[in-house]
């Protein structure tokens, strides 16, 4: 897989985690455009055609060049000039400025002898109006030697072939709504870049893989934390936790992996490591406590070896706290197994070193990994080794949905 690709996966990650301010942006974007259409109303459009009259008789240069024809772009170039647009603004009731006048009309050559004049106005009347002001006035500029703007004069040769009599447009339902639905995708455009600009410096692990590949740990599960805000969650988490089937499996399997679900035998301990700060990661081990008493695993807490655990508990649970910049581990109990409890883009690669350095030091071995609220875009496993994912043969990956039954 290329590096282009992994970076288009990492950014659609990115959009899809903060689609929250994508969606705000877009809607920000949406009441924009709407507001846009209310200060700019719908304009209508009408159109009138104008016929060349044919080349003089006696032209024998247009004649014999071009027969029953005039040269078409500079009579489209007159009927879009000024003094055609400003008489035709001043003859109109009100009268428009010669710049709105330019800005609505617009002037284009149907065929070799034929002119289009396309108008608009706020309303029907005022775009058929302006569009036919336009072809009387270029009429009588081309057939005429009236000086314009002025008194339109007699017209001869060219005919106005087809006067505005209909208009288009100006729907105000349609205006508004294509002016928001712009409005919303620039919206989301412009969300999505502020987005990939605000995490294109973010280091921190999100993925099980880029979590597992930090200290060749491999992660062991990956749960939904319980969220414990004050004393009354945490008696409610130690005394009343029911996890859900699949969280249940997850934190089994945990327990199982480490020798811990043994019923019976020798009373087993668990560190769980976690970092300041990280409250999504914190309620891991009473999560596994009460788990293990669900079933029948006697078990019971101890947080940062202040309080002695009592001696009829098949299993004990120390919760360590460090910081993540300074882990520190040197009063921290030694027990049979350790891990580490961390949420999906908590800590950097560079922090979690540290504490699996800071464990080393204290001749303590980091048995795996928990991953609490994983990235829901997250369809890694973080238990392959980075030289396997490199070498390209297929990987077990995490799937959604529910699976069919085969027959």
């Amino acid at each position: 897989m290329s590096a282009q690709q992994l970076d288009v996966r990492k950014s659609w990650r990115a959009i899809r985690r903060h689609r929250l301010i994508v969606a705000a942006a877009a809607a920000v974007g949406l009441l924009g455009g709407i507001a846009y259409g209310f200060a700019v109303p719908a304009l209508n459009t009408a159109t009138s055609l104008v016929v060349l009259p044919p080349p003089a008789a006696n032209d024998p240069a247009a004649t014999a060049t071009q027969p029953g024809t005039q040269s078409i772009e500079t009579q489209v170039y007159i009927a879009g000039s000024e003094p055609v647009l400003k008489s035709a603004g001043q003859n109109l009731t009100p009268a428009l400025p010669t710049e709105t006048v330019r800005d609505r009309v617009k002037v284009t050559a149907v065929t070799t002898d034929v002119i289009q004049i396309d108008a608009k106005g706020t309303t029907p009347q005022q775009a058929m109006r302006l569009a036919n002001a336009v072809a009387e006035v270029y009429l009588v500029f081309i057939t005429t030697n009236q000086q314009l703007p002025g008194d339109l004069g007699k017209k001869t040769g060219a005919r106005v072939l087809e006067q505005a009599t209909t208009a288009h447009g100006g729907n105000v339902f349609v205006h508004l709504g294509i002016l928001g639905l712009l409005g919303a995708v620039g919206g989301a455009v412009i969300g999505a870049i502020g987005v990939l600009a605000m995490v294109r410096g973010d280091r921190r692990l999100r993925l099980r893989d880029e979590i597992a590949d930090a200290v060749g740990l491999p992660v062991l599960a990956s749960v939904s934390s319980y969220r414990a805000t004050d004393r009354s969650d945490w008696a409610y988490l130690l005394e009343h936790y029911q996890p859900t089937a699949v969280e249940a499996w997850s934190l089994r399997k945990t327990l199982h992996h480490l020798g811990l679900d043994v019923r019976g035998g020798t009373p087993g301990t668990l560190t769980v490591l976690s970092f300041a700060g990280d409250e999504k990661a914190l309620p891991l081990g009473p999560q596994l406590a009460a788990l293990a008493n669900s079933i029948g695993i006697s078990a019971a807490i101890v947080i940062d070896g202040h309080q002695e655990p009592a001696d009829d508990q098949a299993l004990t649970i120390h919760l360590v706290v460090v910081e993540r910049e300074t882990p520190h581990l040197a009063e921290a109990e030694h027990t049979a197994r350790t891990i580490v409890a961390l949420s999906a883009g908590f800590v950097t690669a560079e922090q979690l070193a540290r504490l699996a350095v800071a464990a080393a030091a204290q001749d303590r071995t980091i048995d795996g990994i928990v991953v609490t609220d994983p990235d829901p875009t997250d369809r890694t496993i973080g238990r392959v080794s980075s030289a396997a994912r490199r070498a390209g043969s297929r990987l077990p990956t995490l799937l959604s949905g529910t699976a069919r039954r085969t027959r």
